[in-house]
């Protein structure tokens, strides 16, 4: 299969994008392969935590990650499914096969593709296709039918977590965690080591896409969003942080409208608020009071 990953799609994988679009993507439980003793299987590269995960995502503007890992709750963990529901495009998953529940998600979106790390632990699966080399890690590429078209489709499970996705994201993935080029820690590392603990759900926005979001009276703001959810004892917890590109801050907050709330500014731009309450619901929509700046010259 010489060359297959140079071979870019001219479409954008438009039926892929548009399942997350619409909510139709389902989730990809498990499936067994028939034996009931756990198969490990052999890993090059193994990444623990959120930022780890980062350095073998390429550039990209929108992440979502969610975990099962410690949710005892049941209203977050029903959530928490929900949300990896929603996000795991079954056709990219056809070639692959797990032999664990899976713990950990992150999914980043892109233009042309779709990029998955999935955390099963150290249990096997299996992945049908052409195996190719990428700097020294074996990648697996197939085609999958979506409709009348065919799209190439990639796993490796010699990385932990395991890399799933569109040929193109794969490989520029593995290449991103074993060579010099820029990956999402280079670009938000600086940020997220300042937000502290493990979440159960994160939602980031980076860049451009950011900035169209971001925005007061036509004006941007921000050019990184982080919300992450997790439980802090009894009491749900989110908390928010913004880079801002003007001047900008997290205001502290003397309300009522939640158990537990805190800020905290730094002198480059970065603001990050703590939110605690008892209703899942309400937090997930809540925000941080925020005091922007615009300075405008001239007339």
């Amino acid at each position: 299969m010489p060359g297959k990953f140079e071979k870019r799609s001219a479409r954008l994988l438009a039926l892929f994008l548009a399942f997350i679009m619409v909510g139709s993507a389902v989730l990809i439980a498990f499936r067994g392969m028939g034996s009931t003793q756990l198969e490990l299987r052999h890993v090059k590269y193994k990444l623990k935590t959120f930022d780890d995960w980062l350095k073998c995502v390429p550039p990209s503007q929108s992440i979502t990650y969610v975990s099962t890992v410690n949710c005892t709750n049941n209203t977050l963990w029903n959530y928490v499914q929900r949300v990896m529901n929603a996000n795991m495009v079954s056709a990219i998953f056809q070639p692959v096969e797990f032999t664990n529940p899976i713990q950990r998600m992150l999914v980043a979106e892109y233009q042309n593709g779709l990029l998955y790390l999935i955390d099963i632990n150290m249990s096997s699966m299996r992945v049908r296709g052409e195996k190719i080399n990428v700097n020294g890690v074996n990648v697996w590429v197939d085609n999958v039918k979506v409709g009348n078209s065919y799209y190439e489709v990639a796993a490796t499970p010699e990385v932990s977590p395991a890399i799933v996705g569109t040929a193109t994201q794969v490989k520029e993935s593995v290449e991103a965690l074993t060579s010099n080029k820029t990956n999402m820690y280079d670009l938000v590392g600086n940020y997220t080591e300042r937000i502290p603990g493990n979440f159960n759900a994160i939602f980031m926005l980076y860049g451009k896409k950011a900035e169209s979001i971001m925005m007061s009276n036509g004006t941007s703001f921000g050019n990184f969003y982080f919300a992450g959810i997790r439980m802090n004892g009894s009491l749900f917890e989110k908390v928010v942080a913004i880079h801002f590109t003007v001047p900008g801050i997290f205001m502290k907050n003397n309300t009522t409208n939640f158990a537990y709330y805190q800020v905290k500014n730094y002198k480059d731009g970065l603001s990050v608020a703590i939110m605690d309450s008892k209703n899942l619901t309400a937090l997930l929509s809540a925000e941080p009071k925020m005091k922007v700046i615009f300075i405008k010259l001239g007339k």
